[in-house]
Formats: C-alpha cells, structure tokens, sequence
C-alpha cells in the first residue's frame, strides 16, 4: 500500500493565506478572496482545509485551479486527491515531474511501481534522488532490496538515513538484522526511535527481547504503544503473562484489542476463558475471526520492512 506525500502535509499557512490556525470562518473568507485573485497559495491551503472538512469536490476544483495556473505544488496535491482515478494522479503528477517538482517524480513512481512498471519507476526515482528527495532514496534501497541488491539497497537506505529519514533508518536496520548483523540493526534502530518512531522502538524490542532482556523490550514496547503500536500493545501483554501478571497482561491486550489487533483478540479470549469469562472469551474468538489482521505475531517477530510509498521529505 503506498503511501503518499503531500503540499497539505507539510506546508504552513503563510500571511497571504492565514495566520491562525483555529480555521474560522473569517480566515477561510480571506483565503477565498485571496484564491479568487489568483494567489495559488491561497488555493492549496484553502483546498487543503476543504479537504480536511470532507469537502473533496471543493479541495478538487481549487487544486485544479492552481494547477492550470503552473502551480507545481497544486500539481502534486491533486494527483493525490485523485489516486483513486488512476489516470488523472498520473496525468497531474506527470506534468509537476515534467517540470522538475521532485516529489512528484517519487510519487508518479509509486504509483507505476504499484502497477507493475518497475523500470520507468526506477528511472522516476533515480531523477528525484538526485535531486535530493529523500523518500525516493528511501524507495530506492525498498525496490532493491526486493530485488535482492542488498550492496544497492543498503548504499540508498544509508542516503535516505544520513538525511533524517527514518523509515530508512528502520528498514537499514531490517536488512541487517536478516543479514545477521545484530548491532548494525540496533544502531539503526536506535536511531529511527530517537524521534519516537514507533516500528523502530518495536524493532529495537524485539531484538532486546531475543537476547533475554526482557526489561529493555519492555520499554522499548511501552513507548511505540503510546504512539499507538498495536503489536507492541499485544507483546507487552504476552510478556507479561510470561511473567505471571495476568492483570497487566488483561489490560495491555484489551487495549491492543479495541484497537483492532486480532491476536490480541485472541489472546484476551484465551485468557477470558481460563477466568471463566466464557461469554467474553466467545465474544473477542468472534471479533478476531472478522478481524483484519490474521495471523499471529509472537514477541520477537517484527513489522518487517517498511514498503515503498509516496512520503519523505522532498
């Protein structure tokens, strides 16, 4: 599943379009007047505050605007809003990239990637890397990884790295842990969870938790959870009742459950039933078999590596 950057995701309101953040109705008043006198910054931000709204038609007809006005960034953002129109996410990316927008270059190549055309991806990606972008460095080290250039795909991982990405980070350190370099993952890991990277603090777990220190996966697992990991949610409860706290265990794995983790599901089901919660234990074997998420995740596994996708910073 791709995932995409965007002008939304990272641009600021500037003082042409507005200074405040609380959307009133009097700020989008002035972005519109703005817009309607053809400042594109206007355009994206209010397009942008439309969409958020769910006013996709709207967000539509101002990214339009901008973009048959040569803005490149407008181009970006509204082949994002059409990816589910292939054709038009290509037709609008294809023009910003023509022009030189890197970020477009990535993500027209995220999407030709997806469809199969992993020679013209490549290409797309090489021209943005070189231009500085890195999530198509990152996209790069993920496409030779699977290709199974491990020298390649370390050499644009370690790139994408050295420029603040951390899911390059993440998934250096999965290529080295696959390789058997232990302390080369836990560097990396180590420094994709400095900024609160949850997969990498779950990483950096598990590999505490395969050479028996249970107390650092514990808190390496305990902070991706904070930041919302259900997987580390559902370990933390497996650790626990490794140890013999059925309460803690309870609690982490209804937490990992309500949000949607079928082992979890399954194991609070399990743990219901010895209780002799039997309604309980029925009802969560119920939820996780129409649950999403199949499989079981034991403490240790990990997320894997992180796909290709249409984000990083340009």
């Amino acid at each position: 599943m791709a995932k995409r950057e965007s002008e939304r995701d990272r641009q600021k309101p500037t003082a042409k379009a507005s200074a405040d953040h609380d959307h009133s109705a009097r700020d989008r008043a002035g972005l519109q007047r703005a817009a309607a006198a053809g400042d594109t910054d206007a355009m994206r931000y209010l397009s942008s505050l439309l969409e958020e709204r769910g006013d996709t038609e709207g967000a539509r007809a101002w990214y339009m605007r901008a973009a048959e006005s040569g803005d490149l960034d407008a181009m970006d953002c509204l082949g994002g809003l059409l990816l589910t129109e292939q054709e038009g996410a290509r037709t609008w990316y294809r023009r910003a990239a023509q022009a030189g927008h890197p970020r477009s270059m990535s993500n027209l190549a995220a999407v030709l990637a997806q469809q199969g055309d992993v020679d013209d991806a490549r290409a797309l990606w090489l021209r943005a890397a070189d231009a500085g972008h890195t999530g198509a460095m990152h996209n790069l080290g993920v496409l030779l990884a699977k290709e199974g250039d491990t020298e390649g795909a370390c050499l644009w991982y370690g790139r994408a790295a050295d420029a603040g990405d951390t899911d390059a980070m993440h998934n250096f350190g999965s290529l080295l842990q696959e390789q058997g370099d232990f302390e080369g993952a836990r560097a990396w890991y180590e420094r994709a969870s400095m900024p609160g990277n949850p997969v990498a603090l779950f990483q950096l777990g598990a590999l505490h938790y395969q050479s028996g220190d249970a107390d650092g996966a514990r808190v390496c697992w305990e902070l991706a959870a904070d930041r919302g990991d259900e997987t580390a949610m559902c370990n933390l409860g497996v650790l626990e009742d490794e140890q013999g706290h059925a309460h803690e265990a309870r609690a982490w794995w209804q937490r990992a459950a309500e949000a949607g983790h079928a082992d979890a599901m399954r194991y609070l089901g399990s743990l219901l039933e010895e209780q002799g919660d039997t309604e309980g234990a029925r009802a969560w074997n119920e939820r996780a078999e129409d649950a999403d998420n199949p499989g079981h995740e034991q403490p240790g596994e990990d997320h894997g590596a992180k796909p290709w996708g249409q984000s990083g910073e340009s």
